[in-house]
């Protein structure tokens, strides 16, 4: 039999539980024991503590009442018909309730493997009979914390997992926003060279990311000349693209903001005109980018370009020599007073012109190897014979198999304009 129960009626907080603070419901403690006079005791010791006891008396009563729900602790009795108590446990174990369930074995066994045969089939706790009334209420009171840290861990773990479903949508939001902003800054760059008809272009497009800080295009400015611009945005990213794509459309004719039609004619008047509406008013420069801008005239091939920083364009002979044009200026955006002149090249039949994002030149390979302007050169030699189109395909293929498996640290654009062969 149990011992009597010497808590002291007049003792503060006497008859009463600490709770976790998860709990706030009254706790239901299932006792599984099939002697009835033992479960009768440990109900009014429960009922005492402010439990609501729930009483089965063996083991497979018990299972069917916690399969009901509502039960988070158990006591269970060692020797029983039937089931016993470690049986008991490891059906308990065996189930899905939803939650944790603490269970504590009443047991007169003592020896060693015995308490270890039961913490293997699940028991959390032991209470040795005869039992104390103070002993068996501590152990529920570290019961009661336990499933309390439990319910804080499941409560903390919900949130987290509410934190993340919220990171993930925005996530997927901000990946179809930047997909989106993509298909709309490919939209600035050429899907044909139809206009600018003799000649014929070819170009390469390699992002480092799904938006880039690159941008090119060729487009009529008169009846006899086309206009072509190559861009490189400074810095990485969103900040970039959308500088990028604003100075796309500010390159084209009609489409730019304050800007004269007339200096569309005029390259070095144009990149200044540009430099200034892009200079901060405090003087501060946020993103800067290099540029170079061209007109060539379709039938004689005379043209005439000027550069704000960017990296030289070249002219691919039909003899296989390579040319580079020298013309250079401060980027745009960085200084409000800084000038631009114009150089004047002649495209002759099967001559090409090159221009190109320096990640081209600055893209290395496993070995950590530069694709470097000689290497680019003499791929362009090599396949000098191809097609504008074909060769813009050659250099793609070239740069990916280089870079291997590794994505692209900077973003990497080619143009190449072609005046065919007589």
């Amino acid at each position: 039999m149990p011992e009597p129960d010497r808590t002291r009626d007049d003792a503060p907080n006497s008859g009463r539980v600490q709770r976790a603070s998860m709990l706030t419901q009254t706790l239901q403690v299932l006792v599984i024991d099939d002697a009835p006079d033992v479960r009768i005791y440990v109900r009014a010791l429960l009922r005492k503590w402010g439990y609501e006891a729930v009483l089965a008396s063996n083991g497979a009563e018990g299972l069917e009442r916690m399969r009901q729900g509502g039960i988070r602790l158990v006591i269970c009795d060692w020797m029983m018909d039937g089931m016993s108590g470690p049986e008991v446990c490891a059906a308990i174990r065996r189930e899905d309730f939803g939650h944790y369930v603490y269970v504590m074995l009443l047991t007169g066994r003592t020896e060693d493997t015995d308490l270890v045969y039961g913490l293997d089939s699940g028991a959390d706790d032991f209470v040795g009979k005869p039992f104390d009334a103070q002993v068996l209420r501590a152990r529920l009171q570290v019961g009661v914390r336990i499933l309390g840290l439990e319910e804080t861990l499941a409560e903390q773990n919900r949130r987290l997992q509410e934190h993340h479903d919220e990171l993930d949508r925005a996530y997927t939001q901000i990946q179809n926003d930047l997909a989106a902003a993509a298909r709309i800054q490919r939209e600035s760059l050429p899907v044909s060279d139809d206009s600018i008809a003799p000649l014929c272009a070819g170009w390469l497009f390699l992002p480092a990311a799904k938006i880039s800080g690159d941008s090119f295009h060729f487009f009529p400015v008169s009846q006899e000349e086309v206009g072509f611009y190559h861009l490189d945005v400074s810095g990485h990213g969103i900040p970039a693209a959308l500088l990028s794509t604003s100075l796309s459309r500010s390159l084209v004719p009609h489409t730019g903001v304050g800007t004269p039609a007339g200096d569309y004619l005029v390259p070095a008047d144009f990149l200044t005109t540009l430099n200034h509406e892009l200079c901060s008013p405090d003087g501060e420069v946020t993103n800067y980018a290099t540029v170079v801008y061209g007109v060539l005239d379709k039938y004689t091939g005379e043209g005439r370009l000027a550069s704000a920083g960017h990296p030289q364009p070249m002219l691919l002979r039909s003899d296989g020599s390579v040319e580079s044009l020298t013309a250079g200026g401060l980027p745009v955006g960085m200084f409000e007073a800084a000038q631009y002149e114009a150089q004047r090249f002649r495209l002759y039949p099967g001559d090409r012109l090159i221009t190109y994002s320096d990640g081209i030149t600055d893209c290395f390979n496993a070995d950590g190897q530069a694709f470097d302007i000689d290497h680019f050169q003499s791929l362009l030699v090599r396949h000098r014979h191809c097609t504008a189109a074909e060769m813009a395909e050659e250099l793609r293929r070239s740069v990916t198999a280089w870079r291997g498996e590794t994505e692209f640290e900077d973003d990497i654009s080619v143009l190449v304009i072609e005046r065919q062969a007589d």
